[in-house]
């Protein structure tokens, strides 16, 4: 750690550290709770091993909680190199939605890588913005998106000189990175605004072992979600301001907006204890889960079938954060789903994701070597007893659909449930999502053809899970029920 920040540790430590040990406190010798939440710290309660104990909406030492609070977020700043740090408690959903909120007005322009996660799209609909979309390239092979091309990102702003801000997800599900740095020059010379979704890379740019961060390369707005990787509770993330464009007043007025009022102190505290701990032992902590990824990656080349995906060696992808241990069954008589599953069901291990020919082994720091070689000893068995595959299952990516409205007018048109075998050239009403990790096949407002119903039915035959609005696929989707004559082909 550098001398600046650990100078600022010590300073803060103490005071900051106390969020954990207030709950703590409050729990063992705090006021008797004629107050939410209605557990009222009763051990007959216990569902969860002790946790209402700490669970509290209001403690003694308010005030010093509120306060080490303020000097936690300004201690995570330090750390991830940023102006500005706010604590998500809601996940990275939340930041989502307060930066697009915060940094944009209704009926901008916006540009969307189109594999952004759902969380962008809702917020997009919520601000009602006027979204064009651009594709990342694709491996037909597998089943998922590579990185973002530059030059699509200069072309979308020579037809669209009126685009405010552009959202890219970097790295995606699958670890695959885009060039952050060239596309954010690109960005800003044309006079917009870069938010990367950086929600499955906490760890980068942090130990070089790793991939740098978008907060590194000229992102002005950059979302991690903490618990993806690092040691901290579901639903804890980071909103980490990067460049001086970004207006903090009106991005902390939307925080206020969207983020529950009913606040988490446990999750408050799990990210002011995963930020100390990264710290005091990140660096030897970071060193030792590079070192065990990279002796799976040199164990997994002695594979006969099952492949892991390399991304340094194609020209679709910039680059690629080693984390995500993306195994390829093209090779094999086993697809993506049938791997997931197997690896469940017999030896007890659970993977990230399934596609349709590979699975997603999200590796994070807390992994250790007995983890990481149980992974490998079950791949290694399924490998040596699976067949090689006599051809492949390819998945076409469709063209983008014609957008015949935006996805806010949507709600002021009437609606009815149509067939899936009917839906072809009407306009959707719903979003059609691959989830995980949550792209969507279909935009509300665009017209489905007789390739994305191809498309998502594939996908939903060979175990992807398809999730639209309804809950209705693959049997109807919402349609609007009247004709749209107005078409925008981006």
């Amino acid at each position: 750690m550098n001398k600046e920040l650990r100078n600022k540790t010590d300073k803060n430590i103490k005071e900051s550290i106390v969020l954990s040990s207030l709950l703590k406190d409050n729990a063992k010798d705090g006021p008797v709770p004629f107050r939410m939440p209605g557990h009222k710290r009763n051990e007959k309660f216990d569902y969860l091993f002790g946790a209402q104990n700490l669970d509290a909406t209001k403690i003694n030492g308010q005030d010093g909680f509120e306060n080490s609070l303020k000097k936690s977020m300004e201690l995570a700043a330090s750390y991830y190199k940023v102006k500005h740090s706010r604590y998500l408690i809601n996940g990275g959903t939340v930041g989502i939605l307060a930066a697009i909120h915060a940094i944009t007005k209704e009926g901008d322009e916006v540009l969307l890588a189109r594999n952004c996660h759902k969380a962008i799209y809702h917020a997009v609909e919520l601000c009602q913005l006027k979204p064009y979309y651009v594709y990342p390239s694709y491996f037909e092979e597998y089943g998922f998106y590579g990185s973002v091309d530059p030059l699509k990102i200069t072309g979308m702003f020579e037809r669209h000189p009126g685009i405010k801000l552009v959202v890219i997800t970097s790295p995606t599900y699958e670890g695959i990175l885009s060039d952050i740095k060239e596309i954010a020059e690109i960005v800003h010379s044309n006079g917009a605004l870069l938010l990367v979704d950086e929600g499955y890379g906490a760890h980068l740019g942090l130990y070089e072992g790793f991939e740098e961060s978008a907060r590194n390369l000229g992102a002005d707005i950059v979302v991690n979600s903490i618990h993806q990787t690092l040691p901290s509770l579901s639903q804890t993330a980071l909103l980490n301001v990067c460049s001086d464009k970004i207006d903090i007043s009106k991005l902390d007025e939307s925080l206020s907006m969207f983020e529950s009022s009913s606040q988490s102190y446990i999750l408050y505290s799990s990210l002011d204890s995963c930020i100390h701990y990264m710290i005091e032992h990140g660096q030897e902590e970071l060193e030792r889960w590079s070192s065990l990824i990279d002796r799976f990656i040199k164990q997994a080349s002695g594979f006969d079938k099952i492949r892991l995906f390399n991304g340094k060696n194609d020209g679709r992808v910039f680059a690629f954060d080693k984390s995500k241990l993306v195994l390829l069954t093209d090779g094999t008589n086993l697809s993506g789903s049938f791997f997931y599953n197997q690896l469940k069901e017999e030896y007890n291990i659970e993977l990230e994701m399934a596609g349709l020919n590979y699975a997603i082994a999200s590796t994070g720091i807390g992994d250790s070597r007995d983890t990481m070689l149980s992974l490998y000893n079950a791949v290694s068995d399924i490998d040596h007893d699976s067949k090689f595959r006599n051809g492949i299952t390819k998945s076409s990516l469709p063209s983008l659909p014609v957008k015949d409205m935006d996805p806010f007018l949507i709600h002021q048109n009437q609606e009815e449930e149509t067939p899936v075998e009917s839906c072809a050239g009407k306009t959707s009403a719903e979003y059609i999502w691959a989830y995980p990790p949550g792209s969507p096949v279909i935009v509300k407002g665009e017209e489905i053809t007789e390739d994305l119903i191809k498309y998502a039915m594939d996908l939903y035959t060979q175990g992807v899970k398809i999730i639209t609005s309804s809950g209705k696929f693959p049997v109807s989707i919402n349609t609007v029920a009247k004709s749209v004559d107005t078409k925008d082909t981006d």
